[in-house]
């Protein structure tokens, strides 16, 4: 359906983006990361209790009687890597050491116990000497006593030297002996994992952060799917410059800090006209320096864009609690932008970024979908109609051909009939739809139980009992139950592309 324009104001695009604002994209304790993390931590505790005889004394936690269990246990381990892997990083927990000193170092111990400065090694199963590296990674050292480990006799010097490295001194013994003491203890009550899923927080929290930072941008695939759109051709599936757009060989300058583009849409598919240039920035907390140098850099981006492609359109996709708090001013700033033609939300892209498909003459298989839902089921119908909508004629075949190409569309008895797999999702559209474009300024004060929709003005909606009349209204073709209905609203309201209040 084509959704109505609507001109914001400065107050209204705050007030809107408080209201549909996405505090978070999930608990670190959430992520499979995560997850995988305290598994291993837990795996290495367990471990080194064996060796330790539940870390009952302080000269069990010695350097030597770990590496001395763990020679002689070692063949009986089914997978070798991941158990070293496991206790080392239980170790580096404990004593707080980094693999970025230990790389370093352990090149050096291994020479003073190899004057030679050659080190046996195996490869493919067979005993050679190599040079010792000066750079000796974790990953490195495990791959190394991994392949070592059928022969325990050169193993153990290496390991032990290894672990000497870890438990240097009286206070990394220590640390390791308390930790893995309470560990124990809270184990016999269920709580021993509590213990380990704060250290298990710290060392993941980086990582994770770094991937959850695309959770925005993987929602507006799915969404874009859902509107029937291709990944690779109508949108893209990483980020992208402006150069690869244009398949121009790009001259490598010094400091160039141009921000890439999340999505360029339509990317492929259309060659002429208008495309929306999205970037993204989701903030869940303090990011200060980062947003504001991506506040300084979308200038000089846009206006190095222009020059390529003057059609381009700049939308900005932004959400998260530090856009709400400490990071509000770069906000204004961002949205006050002259190039900014619009911002999205996680929650209010369904409505607005589809309307900025619209509005640049990009039609999505969804609204031919509706348009068919709505009763016009031959190809002269459904092009009048949707040239009634404002689509231009050429992009309307050009749309209908991608429905054709991608299988979305069935054609029986000169008729365009919408697959069934897609019945429900383009139903679920039709409802907010139908709220978006029929809807009201709501008076909260005296309305109660009304659907509310972002992308026009504060407090725009409509009750249930009006949605329905509304629906039956535009596509009198349907008939739905109350359950399907029901379900329905309940989709919307459930993955927040509405609110009922």
């Amino acid at each position: 359906m084509k959704l109505n324009k609507h001109k914001f104001t400065e107050k209204e695009k705050l007030s809107e983006f408080d209201r549909w604002i996405t505090p978070s994209l999930g608990d670190i304790k959430d992520c499979i990361e995560f997850r995988s993390i305290l598994a291993g931590l837990e795996d290495g505790f367990d471990s080194l209790s064996n060796y330790t005889n539940g870390f009952s004394t302080f000269e069990e936690c010695s350097s030597y009687n770990i590496a001395g269990k763990m020679t002689s246990s070692i063949s009986q381990v089914a997978d070798i890597k991941n158990h070293l892997a496991n206790v080392f990083n239980a170790i580096l927990l404990s004593t707080g050491k980094t693999d970025n000193n230990l790389k370093c170092q352990y090149p050096l111990v291994l020479n003073n116990l190899y004057e030679s400065g050659e080190i046996p090694a195996c490869k493919n199963g067979k005993l050679i000497l190599i040079i010792i590296p000066r750079v000796f990674d974790l990953d490195k050292v495990i791959k190394h006593f991994e392949a070592l480990s059928p022969y325990q006799d050169i193993l153990a010097p290496q390991l032990k030297s290894y672990l000497d490295l870890l438990l240097s001194d009286e206070q990394y013994v220590s640390q390791l002996y308390s930790l893995g003491t309470s560990y124990c203890k809270l184990k016999e009550n269920g709580h021993g994992s509590n213990l380990l899923a704060s250290i298990a927080i710290f060392q993941s929290r980086g990582s994770i952060t770094a991937k959850t930072g695309h959770e925005p941008e993987r929602k507006l695939r799915s969404y874009m799917a859902d509107w029937g759109l291709n990944a690779g051709t109508d949108y893209n599936n990483d980020d992208i410059d402006i150069y690869e757009l244009l398949d121009i060989k790009k001259k490598k300058k010094k400091n160039d800090k141009a921000r890439k583009y999340d999505f360029i849409v339509p990317f492929r598919s259309k060659s002429e006209g208008k495309k929306l240039f999205v970037q993204c920035q989701f903030y869940a907390g303090d990011s200060g320096s980062v947003s504001h140098k991506v506040v300084d850099q979308t200038d000089a981006s846009r206006e190095h864009t222009l020059k390529l492609y003057p059609n381009a359109v700049f939308v900005e996709y932004l959400d998260g609690a530090g856009y709400f708090s400490s990071l509000n001013g770069d906000l204004k700033k961002m949205l006050a932008k002259k190039t900014t033609k619009a911002f999205i939300q996680v929650k209010t892209a369904p409505v607005k970024f589809r309307r900025e498909l619209q509005e640049i003459d990009f039609l999505t298989p969804l609204e031919i979908e509706h348009a068919i839902l709505a009763g016009n089921n031959s190809e002269a119908d459904l092009v009048d109609f949707l040239q009634t909508q404002g689509y231009d004629k050429k992009e309307i075949y050009r749309s209908l051909d991608a429905c054709k190409d991608a299988n979305l569309l069935d054609f029986n008895y000169d008729k365009y009939v919408i697959k069934e797999e897609r019945r429900d999702i383009i139903l679920k559209y039709c409802f907010l739809d139908c709220i978006a474009n029929f809807g009201h300024s709501v008076n909260v004060s005296k309305e109660k139980g009304i659907l509310y929709v972002p992308g026009f003005s504060n407090n725009w909606g409509m009750s249930q009992t009006n949605l329905l009349e509304t629906f039956n209204r535009e596509f009198p073709g349907m008939e739905l139950s109350a359950k399907d209905i029901l379900e329905k609203i309940e989709w919307l309201i459930d993955n927040e592309f509405v609110i009922l209040k």
